[in-house]
């Protein structure tokens, strides 16, 4: 089950990343007095969503909570921001630079460090999956 789960992770890790994307391209724009309260409600919506989402999938998991919460913030930090870079039309080595994890993130893997982080965070989740299949014969 825990395949499927980060099936439906993935689409809506994308989903989060296409509609933060299309608040991004508003911050800028100066022809709507609403655009700048929309860009901050949605990074704050977008969060929630998101741990709301997770939330749920943890409860209906119980016995491998830990598991789906462990996947969903690897698949996260592997996919997101290059979605949102390429949707965005900024660089796609661009890592950030304003909210808290951006910035720890880039003292790790660098201002161009998207690609950087990504594969390290697809790397982890893969071999943990093959840890799944291979050693614990998909108990855990």
């Amino acid at each position: 089950m825990i395949y499927a789960i980060q099936g439906y992770l993935i689409v809506y890790v994308l989903f989060l990343a296409g509609k933060d994307a299309d608040s991004y391209q508003l911050k800028d724009r100066q022809d709507n007095p609403l655009s700048s309260g929309r860009v901050k409600r949605w990074h704050r919506d977008g969060l929630a969503l998101f741990v709301l989402y997770v939330g749920m999938l943890m409860y209906y998991e119980q016995p491998l909570w830990w598991k789906t919460g462990l996947v969903a913030i690897l698949i996260r930090l592997a996919i997101f921001d290059i979605f949102f870079n390429r949707w965005s039309s900024l660089e796609i080595t661009y890592l950030g630079g304003t909210a808290g994890m951006d910035r720890l993130f880039v003292s790790i893997f660098g201002i161009n460090g998207a690609v950087r982080k990504s594969l390290f965070f697809a790397a982890i989740l893969v071999a943990l999956n093959l840890l799944n299949i291979f050693l614990w014969h998909d108990r855990i």
